[in-house]
């Protein structure tokens, strides 16, 4: 693939153009619409394995274009085989381009990411209020919701679960990877994952007001998650305990049957960060040492990172292969 790409310059130009032009069809009335959809979830698909099969920064001046039809593709609503494309996109861009060159990119990451989190919150919160009203949930039952637009969607369905899982891997990524890999994401990681000073949502007084501290999402979600998982006993995934290591990723499944397979995954970063012997153990950050032993080499060190790199695409390259793994 890279050798094609490297010594035909018009290749990877045309697939370029050829998710453009996916992008511009919505105007087609006549079209399937989900079959266009699949069409364009495909060609950013390609287009993210040609990049990760290439080498670090070959495709950087391209990277304004790539940005662009990332955009486009999320500006679509209610389309999570398509959305979770694009997450699988980002993690591809992580691994494959320098961190300076993504700057721009990291608000986009961001927000999506919050935006899935807030989703996957409003169905657990949703289905938490109609087990009140209705007595407990049957496990499978899809919630529905109809937006603004009209449009009835079900957030519980194979389509949004591929989502919420693909979403999950881009945060795993993003704390797998070295802190100086990633700058930018340090300042947003608060709000995802609970560090050593943070007290996780205790309630306050301040000025004679009663207020509540923010939450990290994966304190909140976990929350949520372990009380639906009590609630479908044969779903419940709590008793799956995940380790988290420096350099290795927690998620290794390739697609879900329930959100409560999310579980130990959230269950371990709302702990690991925030635990006291991370605490003793950090810098000043209040993040956990990324490698075991600080008299070890400089170069030994890279010799560790550059072994849990490859580990790490080893597991990324088998998100290309969906429908291939069985889990």
């Amino acid at each position: 693939m890279d050798h094609l790409m490297t010594h035909d310059k018009t290749t990877f130009r045309d697939l370029m153009t050829r998710v453009a032009v996916a992008q511009s069809s919505s105007l087609n009335l006549f079209a399937n619409r989900d079959a266009e959809l699949e069409q364009r979830a495909m060609l950013l698909k390609r287009l993210a394995f040609t990049i990760f099969s290439s080498e670090v920064d070959q495709y950087q001046k391209y990277l304004p274009d790539i940005q662009e039809r990332l955009v486009e593709s999320l500006r679509l609503p209610q389309v999570p085989t398509l959305h979770a494309q694009v997450f699988l996109f980002f993690r591809v861009l992580l691994l494959r381009v320098s961190p300076q060159h993504l700057t721009s990119l990291w608000p986009t990451m961001i927000t999506e990411l919050v935006q899935v989190f807030l989703l996957m919150e409003q169905e657990l919160t949703a289905d938490e209020d109609i087990s009140r009203t209705s007595g407990p949930t049957v496990a499978g039952l899809e919630t529905t919701y109809t937006g603004g637009n009209g449009f009835s969607t079900s957030y519980n369905s194979q389509r949004w679960l591929n989502l919420y899982l693909s979403a999950c891997k881009l945060l795993d990524l993003a704390l797998a990877l070295p802190s100086e890999s990633l700058p930018q994401f340090q300042m947003y990681r608060w709000a995802f994952i609970p560090e050593a000073s943070d007290d996780s949502g205790l309630e306050v007084r301040r000025q004679g007001t009663h207020q509540r501290e923010f939450k990290p999402y994966v304190v909140r979600l976990a929350k949520l998650l372990r009380k639906r998982a009590k609630k479908n006993p044969e779903e419940d995934c709590s008793g799956r305990a995940l380790t988290w290591e420096p350099g290795h990723l927690l998620l290794t499944l390739y697609t879900i049957r329930s959100m409560e397979q999310l579980l130990p995954f959230f269950n371990v970063l709302s702990q690991v960060f925030n635990c006291k012997v991370t605490s003793r153990a950090a810098g000043h950050s209040g993040s956990p040492v990324l490698y075991p032993n600080k008299d070890i080499k400089m170069e030994t060190q890279k010799v560790f990172w550059s072994k849990a790199r490859q580990e790490i695409e080893e597991v990324v390259e088998k998100d290309f292969l969906e429908g291939v793994i069985k889990t």
